[in-house]
């Protein structure tokens, strides 16, 4: 039982670390997505959240190709299974994925990635996140209670 959970504990460092390795490879990614457009649409969601799915599908998608015709960048983050955001993809859009499906890890990595590329980033406790960032890096869409709001990526889908 002891060995089990030794080769367990081994093989999530392993995974942690190579994923912390692919980090700093996607921060470059997103970093040149956000650069390179006024406005970028950063959504993070994943595999077990079922708010998530209904997010993407009622107020991102239907908006992603309007936002995309007024030059707004496009960067999906998904934890969970690549072919589910297959549909997705198009060669404007920066789709990554992760294969790590715990909530807390997911939260973590999504808040650490996001705290290190955004100037007034607040961390978030849940699942999805819907950010609209400047060429900055400045979060756009919070409103004045410092919540996540929508209002700011229906206007730029305008």
């Amino acid at each position: 039982m002891k060995k089990i959970l030794l080769i367990s504990l081994i093989i999530s460092v392993l995974g942690f670390s190579c994923s912390r390795q692919n980090n700093i490879t996607e921060k470059a990614k997103i970093q040149e997505v956000i650069e390179n457009h006024d406005k970028t649409l950063i959504f993070v969601w994943a595999e077990y959240c079922e708010a998530s799915k209904m997010m993407l599908e009622q107020n991102i998608q239907p908006y992603l190709e309007r936002l995309e015709q007024n030059d707004v960048g496009i960067v999906v983050m998904y934890y969970g299974e690549e072919e589910a955001v297959a549909s997705l993809s198009s060669s404007n859009r920066l789709i990554l994925t992760s294969d790590i499906r715990i909530p807390l890890l997911v939260k973590r990595d999504a808040n650490k990635t996001m705290k290190s590329l955004l100037k007034n980033y607040k961390k978030t406790q849940a699942m999805p996140i819907p950010l609209l960032v400047d060429r900055k890096g400045i979060v756009l869409n919070y409103d004045e209670n410092g919540s996540l709001s929508y209002v700011e990526i229906f206007k730029a889908a305008e």
